[in-house]
């Protein structure tokens, strides 16, 4: 049976990635999300067969990381349902997460039986709770803006989860191989002039027609994560690392 929930999501002007994602699965073109930030710097996010790509297909750390999902599991930033119908198939009860209409719809056409349309701004006990993981797979601690946004976020989850719950959340250091170009370090340079952290950056999202609202999104090193985390009940204690860009998944427990 399955089970749709609605709290908040894009308008279906906004649903920029989520158009991506099904006129692909559905053959009907699709390919790279454009990303616009602020500065004008624009690059192309992956092809969105990555989206629905079967586990073969994962990066060794995603991999090595999945030993920790259990549970009842939240999938945060879920997409085509790359992750969530993967480990609902392992007998996982899990729950797909996303801010986009479209691509629940084709989490769900794929088999999965629960969605979520929410964002992070908006999920506390009342919308999920029991929850024995929670991941943000695919860089999407980015989702959670900035330091201010995700101390609230980690306090949550502190009434989200069960005693022994685990975080699981992908990122790039922002200081690594991943963010090397002139216009880059700039950027980085400047946020922290301004009292940002260097890897809180402000992007939309455009395919076809179709574009996101301007929004932080959020790269962080080790130790900048490991700050966050101070004062909301939760620390750090594993990493899978990805030495050739600079990308970890980091596992986070109640201290």
């Amino acid at each position: 049976m399955k089970n749709y929930k609605e709290v908040v999501g894009l308008a279906p002007h906004e649903d920029a990635y989520g158009n991506n994602i099904a006129d692909t699965y559905h053959g009907k073109g699709g390919g790279y999300d454009i990303i616009e930030r602020e500065d004008g710097h624009f690059t192309l996010n992956g092809d969105s067969d990555a989206y629905t790509e079967s586990f073969e297909l994962w990066s060794r750390i995603q991999k090595e990381a999945s030993k920790h999902i259990v549970g009842k599991v939240l999938d945060i930033g879920c997409g085509g349902g790359k992750h969530s119908v993967h480990f609902q198939e392992q007998g996982l009860d899990i729950t797909g997460m996303d801010n986009s209409p479209l691509a629940l719809k084709i989490c769900m056409e794929r088999g999965l039986n629960n969605a979520l349309l929410c964002d992070v701004l908006h999920l506390d006990e009342k919308v999920i709770n029991g929850l024995d993981t929670i991941f943000m797979w695919g860089n999407n601690l980015g989702l959670l803006q900035n330091a201010t946004v995700a101390k609230i976020f980690f306090r949550n989850c502190l009434k989200m989860c069960n005693e022994n719950a685990k975080i699981l959340v992908e990122t790039l250091d922002p200081d690594g191989k991943a963010f090397v170009m002139e216009d880059d370090l700039n950027y980085i340079a400047d946020n922290r002039l301004n009292g940002r952290l260097g890897g809180q950056i402000r992007v939309r999202v455009r395919y076809r027609h179709f574009v996101t609202p301007w929004k932080d999104y959020l790269f962080v090193s080790k130790a900048e994560l490991k700050e966050i985390l101070v004062g909301t009940g939760w620390k750090m204690t594993e990493t899978f690392d990805d030495a050739e860009i600079d990308q970890y998944v980091a596992v986070v427990e109640r201290e």
